[in-house]
């Protein structure tokens, strides 16, 4: 069974405005969570949102087909 933190962080520290892009955004994962999570730069995540302003990550595992 896979345990559920809460974590709670401002919009500012997790999101960041793109020049010359206003209808996105850059999302950082906080190191703390990405290090509980297993996710290195390059991994692919899933994004989904949660009720009430959440945000779940999850790392996505690749298969192995052999």
């Amino acid at each position: 069974m896979t345990e559920n933190k809460k974590y709670i962080y401002k919009a500012e520290e997790i999101f960041e405005e793109i020049p010359d892009d206003p209808e996105n955004v850059h999302m950082k994962i906080p190191d703390d969570i990405a290090e509980e999570a297993g996710i290195k730069p390059g991994d692919t995540v899933k994004i989904l949102w949660g009720d009430q302003g959440s945000i779940i990550i999850q790392k996505v595992e690749k298969e192995n087909n052999g």
